[in-house]
């Protein structure tokens, strides 16, 4: 069996060994037991349902919580050559569950809400389904990040294929979690296996000061590896992008509102080392398995700890040291509340949007199952006048209870004519930039009756075939409409929703409601965490994330930023002391300025030291709170 898997892993993966654990678990999944595995992000998860489905007569029940996610890993399966497909509507689903029968597949993915469909249960009891894999499994538990309650109806598979062995699987999960899943899959006799929390390749720093660009750019100016800047928003990811550009660093901005060529241009610039620098949203992280990323920076406190864990996990994933900077103020703890709490819906306001939504939409009683639409969030906030933070946060918890599931893009509804005539548009083809005429080329081509009539293209489509950037084809047809060459008019969607349960006014929210109370309390608790997180800077970083996952260790980790771990010698405190009178010597400077201008210099004690020289009258404060030789 050993070498079995091990020929697996060289044909499949590429790769000569396995991760730590991973051939452990992919023996016990093969024994026909269930599983319980809690691995790091970038552990090497999926490898140990995917591989061992090679090997079992049947194919393996993925169930996943992300149709995004579920895409991206049929796509690379199916890249390596292991037979997969992910379950789709319910025009498509016999002729798939067909093909998942006598195609020889490996792997059929499946959302937990389409367990809800007896006609799908019936067919999955014919599949000879050899085992269940179960993945971000820590979404069963409203105490876990991303609570669904759809998950806790996976259980009921167990009465109808009782002898297929369960995997569940999660990156991020207390010993509540932990619980909570064994209990809600009704694990049986299983195997637990589970990694160590600690990051030992990656130094944890809290920077506390107010300028955050400034620190930054100071941690990413001689930086010669990837990094990941981690922005509440998407305008806070534009707004760091052009301050690190006018400063001569390469950087891009990512979010979920650009469209899908946009990212795709991006993420591959990105993994090229073409643009060393991604400063993006938490929509930056699905399929993010890059080895050379050294720094991953917070802008701002994230939701919660499991977030932060995550998104740090994005470094050093080839094992190199890297580190992780948490950027803090203590007025960010008014923000992270107001950001994440105080928006947080009541149930009349949850009541209110789900009816407006529905009727914007136009579904009826008894509609939207498994259909799916485009809208403008910002339109339909407008529309009915509503708070944008607090209408994003009733979607959210529409996600979260299997309601809507909601995809966030940027595509445009574009229609085209051409009005110019034939032999303009060939003269105008022979005299514009290289980049013009392929992409008037390319839409004559797609589009033959453009010139006689106006007709709604596809402008993803034609940024992918004529090769040029989604937003450089839409600046050249902006310009051609100013010039009266062609007419040239879109609308933009930014958010997909895919309808989990028809409308039933009495009924599709009564769990929800009736879980908002306890949903608010946890979010409280999580953000409470991660405000203690930042506020305590004695106690070893490391140890405080580990404890917070219920892994207990007696030491520290001696390369974070807290005071317990610096270990700064008496010569280099002196060292710092002198470069700090030269800096005085020149002009007054502010705690801030001493830091920037001390550059790469240990600065932890900054602090404490400019006390010491101030209490000894060594240095004096004037009325600009800037430092001066006294």
């Amino acid at each position: 069996m050993s070498d079995a898997l091990q020929q697996l892993l060289k044909r499949y993966w590429k790769a000569d060994e396995f991760r730590p654990q991973q051939r452990e678990i992919c023996e016990s999944v093969l024994s026909k037991k269930d599983n319980l595995v809690l691995l790091p992000t970038g552990g090497g998860k999926s490898l140990c349902y995917q591989l061992p489905a090679l090997l079992l007569q049947g194919p393996t029940l993925v169930i996943s919580p992300l149709i995004s996610l579920m895409q991206d890993q049929v796509a690379q399966a199916n890249a390596r050559g292991i037979k997969s497909m992910a379950l789709g509507n319910q025009q498509q689903l016999d002729q798939q569950l067909d093909n998942a029968a006598y195609g020889n597949y490996s792997l059929v993915y499946c959302s937990p809400e389409k367990l809800q469909n007896k006609q799908l249960i019936a067919r999955l009891t014919q599949l000879n389904i050899q085992c269940i894999a179960v993945d971000e499994a820590h979404c069963i538990s409203q105490w876990g990040n991303d609570f669904r309650p759809a998950f806790l109806q996976i259980k009921n598979l167990r009465k109808h294929l009782p002898l297929v062995p369960i995997v569940a699987l999660t990156a991020t999960a207390t010993p509540q979690v932990v619980k909570d899943i064994a209990e809600g899959l009704e694990l049986k006799n299983y195997s637990l296996f589970q990694s160590s929390f600690a990051r030992n390749n990656i130094s944890l720093q809290l920077n506390q000061n107010s300028d955050k660009f400034g620190s930054i750019y100071q941690t990413l100016k001689d930086e010669k590896t990837a990094s990941i800047i981690y922005c509440s928003s998407r305008r806070e990811t534009q707004t760091v992008e052009q301050f690190l550009n006018s400063k001569g660093l390469k950087a891009a901005f990512f979010h979920g509102g650009l469209s899908e060529n946009e990212k795709k241009d991006r993420l591959l610039a990105w993994q090229k080392n073409l643009i060393p620098i991604m400063v993006a949203t938490n929509a930056f992280g699905m399929g993010i398995d890059k080895e050379d990323v050294g720094v991953v920076i917070h802008l701002n406190l994230p939701a919660s700890l499991e977030y932060y864990y995550q998104e740090i996990g994005r470094a050093g994933r080839g094992g190199k040291s890297a580190k992780a900077v948490l950027l803090y103020h203590p007025q960010d703890a008014e923000r992270v509340r107001q950001q994440f709490l105080n928006q947080l819906p009541t149930k009349a306001q949850l009541n209110q949007c789900y009816k407006s939504l529905c009727n914007y939409l136009n579904i009826g009683l008894g509609e939207g199952f498994e259909q799916s639409w485009e809208l403008s969030f910002s339109d339909f906030c407008s529309t009915y006048n509503y708070n944008p933070k607090q209408i994003a946060s009733c979607l959210q918890l529409f996600d979260q209870a299997g309601i809507f599931q909601q995809h966030h893009s940027n595509r445009l509804e574009a229609k085209l004519h051409f009005i110019c005539s034939i032999n303009l548009f060939k003269r105008e083809i022979e005299g514009a930039k290289a980049s013009a005429s392929v992409l008037l080329q390319t839409i004559a081509r797609q589009y033959p009756g453009i010139f006689e009539q106006e007709i709604a293209v596809d402008l993803d489509r034609i940024a992918q075939k004529s090769k040029l950037p989604f937003t450089t084809v839409v600046g050249i047809l902006e310009q051609y409409h100013k010039q009266e060459l062609i007419h040239f008019s879109y609308a933009s969607f930014d958010l997909k929703l895919t309808g989990l349960t028809p409308r039933e006014d009495e009924y599709s929210l009564r769990t929800l409601i009736q879980d908002v109370k306890a949903l608010h309390k946890i979010k409280e608790e999580k953000i409470n965490a991660i405000i203690a997180f930042a506020n305590n800077n004695d106690d070893c970083k490391q140890k405080q994330l580990l404890a917070y996952f219920g892994e207990q260790s007696a030491e520290n980790c001696g390369q974070c930023s807290s005071k317990s771990c610096r270990t700064t010698t008496q010569a280099d405190l002196q060292s710092i002391k002198e470069e700090i009178f030269i800096l005085l010597s020149d002009k007054p400077l502010s705690a801030q300025e001493l830091k920037l201008s001390l550059g790469a210099v240990n600065t932890n004690h900054l602090g404490s030291l400019l006390e010491e020289l101030e209490a000894t009258k060594q240095i004096k404060k004037n009325t600009f709170d800037q430092f001066y030789l006294a």
